[in-house]
């Protein structure tokens, strides 16, 4: 895969991460009015009902948001579109529908006929260990030591920059001025300080792939869709890896 075309990914999955937070904020937004008024007994039903939708949606949410973060720790620590069930490389077909996509295809399908299911990505996350010489630390304490090893470095941008660590976690938010200045935080943080599990919120103030110019038609896929309901020309169209093309005009008969 090239580095354009991960990119490409990250980018998507950060987009639909902040998706889902905007529409959580929307719900709260819509929902608080209803909690500080005074509420008639004939509507305490409907009432009812918000609460439960509001409790389904953070629980499914929830659950994409961490299978997002699981493929974000992936890409930063260099695991990402590998199977966890064969070990394969998941292909780019795939990963341009599914982004977040952690078995290929065909164990995807095992996996459904057998109604299996994989550990959930938090507790996947979770397993990377600190590095021996950091476990003594505070949480507080690691993120200090992280931060002055970049600012040691001399290389990155610092400014906008946030870490926190969790339960051996690397959390990297905020904004970096290039993608060559955030690989060298990803290179710090894995090669040289030994860290296992990253997940990189980063985003990037100039990305190359986006000041290329783009042919007119393209259009990206979003983030969640059956890869079964796409049709055989969608994938026909991408037998070597090539975006689909949408027509930039109706044909003339409909028109």
């Amino acid at each position: 895969m090239s580095k354009q075309e991960m990119m490409r990914l990250r980018e998507m999955l950060l987009k639909r991460r902040k998706e889902i937070f905007e529409r959580l904020r929307q719900f709260e937004s819509d929902w608080q009015p209803l909690t500080e008024r005074d509420i008639e007994l004939e509507e305490e039903a409907q009432k009812a009902d918000l609460t439960r939708l509001f409790d389904e949606l953070d629980e499914r949410e929830q659950h994409e948001l961490e299978e997002i973060d699981l493929a974000l720790c992936r890409m930063a620590v260099g695991s990402y579109a590998i199977c966890e069930n064969c070990k394969n490389q998941i292909s780019l077909k795939r990963l341009q529908f599914l982004p977040a996509a952690r078995l290929c295809r065909k164990c995807a399908r095992k996996y459904e006929e057998k109604q299996e299911k994989l550990p959930p990505a938090r507790e996947v996350i979770t397993r990377g260990q600190v590095p021996s010489e950091y476990r003594n630390l505070s949480n507080e304490e690691l993120a200090t030591l992280i931060l002055e090893r970049f600012r040691n470095d001399g290389r990155v941008d610092l400014e906008e920059l946030q870490i926190s660590c969790r339960k051996g976690v690397v959390y990297l938010e905020g904004v970096v001025p290039s993608e060559s200045e955030h690989q060298i935080l990803l290179q710090i943080l894995t090669d040289v300080m030994g860290f296992t599990s990253i997940v990189d919120h980063l985003k990037i103030n100039k990305l190359t792939w986006e000041q290329e110019e783009r042919a007119p038609g393209r259009a990206d896929f979003p983030l969640s869709v059956d890869v079964d309901e796409i049709t055989e020309d969608v994938f026909e169209s991408q037998e070597e890896g090539k975006p689909y093309m949408f027509p930039d005009r109706p044909p003339p008969e409909e028109k």
